[in-house]
């Protein structure tokens, strides 16, 4: 014959408190395994924010109503940047234009381009080559 008991039946809090702990160490130790990002994944990273950049001084010459002179952002040491720009830098004007130029990203093999259209300013990411 099965005994039904009420005190056998389901969990104690302990038992539950215990099991809770357990699961929440393992989450915070898989957290710390984090898969590191790709050379690929950084430099479009790296590109968004060159380009972000841009457009912020193209923003700011315009609602300025003063030239800009594009400042370059902090990137990932391993990429290998050149500024293909007139002497002084990419300039943007308080109409929106620019000076026209870009900056080149390259690094493991790959490379990208952001470049500032010179008549109207406008910024553009491509892949070089």
């Amino acid at each position: 014959m099965i005994s039904h008991n009420k005190a056998e039946a389901g969990f104690t809090l302990l038992e539950m408190l215990v099991t809770v702990a357990v699961m929440g160490i393992v989450l915070a130790v898989l957290a710390g395994f984090t898969r590191p990002q790709s050379h690929r994944l950084e430099m479009e990273a790296a590109a968004r924010d060159v380009a972000r950049a841009m457009r912020a001084a193209r923003g700011t010459a315009i609602s300025g109503g003063t030239p800009v002179t594009f400042a370059l952002p902090a990137l990932p040491g391993w990429l290998t940047v050149a500024e293909r720009a007139p002497q002084g830098g990419i300039v943007f004007a308080p109409d929106g234009s620019s000076s026209g130029g870009g900056v080149l990203l390259a690094g493991d093999g790959q490379a990208t381009e952001v470049s500032a259209d010179w008549l109207t300013g406008r910024v553009d990411i491509h892949a070089a080559h």
